[in-house]
């Protein structure tokens, strides 16, 4: 066994080391014409006004390039370029980058529009794969799975939609689908995987209906500081879809890890009290949903800090941010906090009963 595992492990080294290679060398494959830099020579050209009002050095490089693909393969460019020290609008670039060029498969430009970073991204996912593979095995084979499969089901409900179609309602049915899928995928057809389905599908819907009671006798939320609002005629279903999709993994996580535990004691010890049961998930729980409940915290917060700093820095006061600008998300943060915590007794409860009726009826058949 272990030397089949070696041979595995270093065929899928030889793959990755393979796929990085290929990614290194796929200009080809672009219609955008694509240089290296062959040489970048970078000087300092004095100082401007921040919109700020305070001092911003800028930079000038002269930038020497060969294209790599294309009509003008083996062609060598040079541009001017300029950018500035916090590279708010352009960026510096580094000799032996390969860079987009802003011109066409006809015509390499007159400018760099932006660095390729697919190898860079093949590189993590790769190392990423491996790791989960070398690490956990099966399970990591099986996780991969999973997260294809809901990509392939979230391409394809967003793609059939189409621009008319109720995105809530779309959300709504992909919950299910990934929910299903993801619990299936993991752990198998068995009654710890219907409870825990069954557990993640009741909280949401309580989680949605105290949401959808709160919202009919508050005001309404601002929905102004959503993104692309303009272009959108129901952005309160879009937040509930939001919602809906981002408390899906925190509250699967939950019943998870409270159905597979309680799973296990009755299985060891089948004439377990539901008391006992009960008191055995709870303390699962409460170890759960400190972290988890942080876990949200830091995933809102990181994806806030530019648009805080942003505004701090054009003298707008932290209150203020919170008042006008992050309701949505201190929203969403509590909504799905909520799930987490009833998912706990939920979860309890209804694997309790599944696992118990499933003991009681081994009985009758003995």
């Amino acid at each position: 066994m272990k030397s089949k595992k070696r041979k595995v492990y270093c065929v899928l080294g030889l793959v990755y080391f393979l796929a990085v290679v290929f990614v290194m060398n796929d200009a080809w494959l672009y219609q955008t014409p694509i240089a290296k830099l062959t040489k970048v020579e970078t000087r300092m050209a004095g100082e401007g006004k921040s919109t700020r009002g305070t001092k911003e050095k800028k930079y000038e490089q002269n930038i020497q390039g060969v294209v790599l693909n294309g009509k003008n393969k083996g062609k060598k460019v040079s541009f001017s370029h300029e950018y500035t020290y916090t590279g708010m609008l352009k960026q510096g670039y580094h000799k032996g980058e390969k860079v987009f060029l802003n011109g066409s498969k006809d015509d390499v430009g007159s400018g760099i529009r932006g660095v390729k970073r697919d190898t860079e991204i093949v590189i993590l996912l790769g190392l990423l794969l491996l790791l989960l593979l070398i690490v956990t095995g099966r399970h990591g084979a099986l996780t991969v799975g999973t997260v294809i499969i809901n990509l392939i089901i979230f391409f394809v409900g967003f793609w059939k939609c189409g621009d008319s179609s109720n995105v809530l309602s779309l959300c709504n049915k992909l919950v299910i689908l990934f929910a299903t899928a993801t619990l299936i995928g993991l752990n198998g057809i068995n009654r710890k995987t219907w409870a825990a389905l069954l557990s993640t599908l009741c909280v949401l819907a309580m989680i949605m209906g105290i949401f959808d009671l709160v919202m009919r006798h508050m005001e309404e939320l601002d929905y102004s500081t959503m993104e692309y609002l303009g272009s959108i005629d129901n952005p309160d279903e879009m937040f509930h879809a939001e919602i809906l999709l981002s408390g899906l993994g925190a509250i699967m996580d939950v019943s998870v890890a409270i159905s597979v535990a309680l799973s296990e004691i009755v299985r060891k010890k089948p004439d377990v009290t539901f008391f006992e049961l009960f008191k055995s998930g709870r303390e699962i729980g409460y170890d759960i949903m400190g972290t988890m409940i942080n876990v949200l915290l830091f995933v809102f917060g990181c994806g806030l800090i530019p648009m805080c700093l942003i505004r701090m820095n054009n003298s707008v006061r932290f209150v203020t941010i919170i008042k006008l600008h992050i309701p949505c998300e201190l929203c969403r943060f509590f909504v799905e906090s909520i799930g987490i915590v009833l998912a706990i007794p939920v979860s309890i409860i209804i694997t309790s009963v599944m696992m118990k009726m499933s003991v009681k009826k081994v009985k009758k058949i003995c």
